[in-house]
């Protein structure tokens, strides 16, 4: 049986290759990477916005010291709350957070809607003294939450 110099230098061609595959696999696949220190939440927070994350942070200061959180809990996480500011007109939504009793005066659909579901026939939310630009800061955290 006679061998080619061709089929050797292929054979001789095709082992470096191979040896250069698992070569590259192993650089990628090191050790040096620590789950612990990386994840999801900080991969996110790093392609926000430095005035969203401030918001977000005015927000759940607003959030726990100002009651919302004794009857909103956001690790329920049951939709409720998520995305309000899609699905409501802003106005309609900043005024129901400070003043709900003028809404449900109006005979606001939405808001005559929602205390139906959660059978409510009085104003929960009553916080005068927040600005629109504190509620615009909660309504961040908790979309951000």
């Amino acid at each position: 049986m006679k061998i080619s110099s061709n089929t050797i230098f292929g054979s001789i061609i095709s082992v470096i290759l191979l040896f250069m595959i698992f070569w590259m696999v192993s650089i990628q696949t090191a050790t040096d990477y620590d789950p612990s220190k990386h994840t999801l939440k900080d991969e996110i927070e790093e392609q926000k916005d430095p005035l969203l994350l401030l918001s977000m942070e005015r927000g759940k200061d607003l959030w726990m010291n100002g009651g919302c959180n004794s009857c909103h809990k956001l690790a329920a996480r049951d939709g409720f709350r998520r995305g309000l500011k899609e699905r409501w007109d802003i106005k309609i939504l900043i005024q129901y957070i400070k003043d709900e009793q003028v809404l449900i005066n109006q005979n606001e659909p939405d808001v005559i809607a929602l205390n139906a579901e959660w059978n409510s026939n009085k104003s929960e939310h009553y916080n005068p003294n927040l600005s629109e630009s504190d509620i615009m800061d909660i309504l961040s955290y908790v979309d951000g939450y």
